[in-house]
């Protein structure tokens, strides 16, 4: 048993915090505990890993001896995704342990130890890194174990050490931030870092089979030279570290374990100091407003819906980090649109069918902010004024921003092909409309800061946004094959229609399970 207020006391009741997140411990003070159904959730991924890893392993034909070159290519690959969705892991964990937990000036003006605090959290954001990832690749080690392959055991040492080293940079990154930028735009830099990081693999990925993939592969192709023996990344070459270290290679591993235990231990050992002032300045920061030049103007000549449309949009601005994390969405237009921006070959009807869906899963995370998530629902229940002139403001606020958005490329394609751009703003349009009336009808009231937790307990709308996406986007993609491509066939109207009678089917179910106001 820990002593109470040592370190290992502390970080047990980090990882406790950290297992009942993850097994989907109750919120309702009547029923504590874990999650049931998450646990047996759990076991059955892991199991399902389990054996998809013993296929993987039994298929592939390994030697013995020094990994060949393209299999230290391959596992490379594996570990520079997994360290950069760490980093993301990181740098979103830091963030919340500075700034959304509120629970460390209550702890640093406790007797224990700021060092001590401090290389808690630090040593918790670790496990919370590794945990993941090691439930995903650990199961290849077990397997190997089974068929003989003892080196795939070396993924323990490699992830821990990943886990370690990404946990300190993005600390430290978090508190460079703090002492450069302050504590409100810290929030949303880190938080930005944080999804670009994680979502470069996706645009890595596709940047490849984008304008820029014949670039991409000259590029390889020039880079093949420096990987022969001898060169500069050799199979002697210290960038393989990472792959050798998964692979079971002794020296390497122990040199993963101990570069990310001294990195470390020089973060907990040098900046605990920058931690104590940048919790310092997140528990003092006060937002006060500026009061405007020449003291306030009233202008009351706006309309009842123009009012609320801009009350709406006034408060998303007023919100960066919220912006953030919406704005995530929008990266992954840029793999979509650049080929076409770039006057490169481009499928319409794909390029249709994307764009669709992101509009509709926009104006879903718009309308769960407006509509779901409104801070005086009782006010405006109450105002003296139409209540459908509310409704339909507020679903105007919502589908206005991701039309305003589609509309850039769309403008861009009118004048090429005007009726190919009409039809996809027809859908688009439609798809962002369905996806605000979906929230509409099947949204739970919630507060603007479980924005990322907003898909928990409310299932029916979840379900419904992703099937009138994926309908609106399919949708899209049949009308712009008929016209650009292969012509108006009776087999393409009838899938045209089955398709439009499937939108009018979710939505009529939608509707029918919304919840009415008391």
């Amino acid at each position: 048993m820990a002593r109470a207020g040592s370190a290992l006391w502390l970080l047990r009741h980090e990882l406790r915090l950290f297992m009942f997140d993850i097994l989907g411990a109750r919120k309702d003070p009547l029923r504590t505990g874990v999650n049931k159904k998450a646990v047996a959730v759990w076991l059955m991924l892991g199991l399902l890993m389990h054996g998809f890893a013993f296929m993987v392993l039994m298929a592939a034909e390994l030697p013995a001896g020094a990994p060949a070159l393209k299999l230290l290519l391959m596992v490379s690959a594996v570990m520079a995704g997994v360290f950069t969705m760490m980093m993301s892991t990181g740098l979103n964990t830091s963030v919340a342990a500075l700034f959304e937990r509120r629970d460390l000036d209550l702890l640093l003006s406790s007797p224990i130890p700021s060092r001590s605090v401090f290389t808690v959290r630090l040593a918790a954001i670790a496990a919370t890194s590794a945990a993941l990832y090691l439930f995903f690749l650990t199961p290849f080690a077990h397997a190997g174990m089974l068929l003989g392959q003892w080196r795939w055991l070396g993924i323990y040492p490699a992830i821990t050490g990943m886990a370690l080293m990404s946990s300190s940079l993005s600390m430290l990154l978090t508190l460079a931030l703090v002492r450069w930028l302050g504590v409100r735009r810290t929030r949303v830099t880190a938080q930005l870092l944080g999804a670009l990081s994680g979502a470069a693999v996706f645009l890595l990925a596709q940047a490849f089979n984008s304008a820029l993939g014949p670039a991409l592969q000259r590029f390889v192709k020039r880079l093949l030279p420096q990987f022969e023996q001898g060169a500069a990344l050799g199979p002697d070459s210290i960038a393989w570290l990472p792959a050798k270290a998964a692979l079971g290679m002794p020296l390497p591993a122990l040199l993963m374990l101990g570069a990310g235990g001294a990195v470390f231990w020089l973060t907990a050992r040098l900046t605990h100091g920058f931690f104590v002032h940048g919790v310092q300045q997140a528990a003092g920061a006060a937002r006060v407003a500026r009061a405007p030049p020449g003291g306030p103007r009233f202008r009351f000549g706006r309309g009842l819906a123009r009012t609320i449309m801009v009350k709406e949009w006034r408060l998303i601005w007023r919100d960066p980090q919220l912006i953030a994390q919406v704005g995530l969405q929008l990266m992954y237009m840029l793999p979509l649109l650049a080929p076409m921006l770039l006057g490169r070959a481009v499928s319409l009807p794909a390029l249709a069918a994307a764009l669709a869906f992101l509009c509709g899963a926009l104006s879903a995370s718009l309308g769960w902010i407006v509509i779901s998530a409104e801070d005086a629902p009782d006010m405006l229940r109450g105002a003296p004024c139409s209540q459908g002139t509310i409704r339909r403001a507020k679903l105007a606020a919502v589908v206005i921003p991701p039309i305003a958005l589609a509309l850039l490329p769309l403008c861009w394609l009118a004048m090429r092909q005007p009726a190919a751009a009409a039809v996809m703003l027809l859908t688009c349009t439609l798809c962002a409309l369905n996806g605000a009336l979906v929230v509409a009808w099947c949204g739970r009231p919630g507060s603007r800061g479980d924005f990322k937790t907003r898909a928990k307990g409310n299932l029916a709308s979840i379900v419904f946004e992703l099937l009138t996406g994926a309908g609106w986007a399919a949708l899209s993609f049949i009308l712009l094959l008929g016209l650009t491509q292969v012509g108006w066939k009776s087999a393409l109207v009838i899938a045209a229609v089955l398709n439009v009678s499937l939108l009018l089917a979710f939505a009529a179910t939608a509707r029918f399970l919304r919840k009415k106001p008391a």
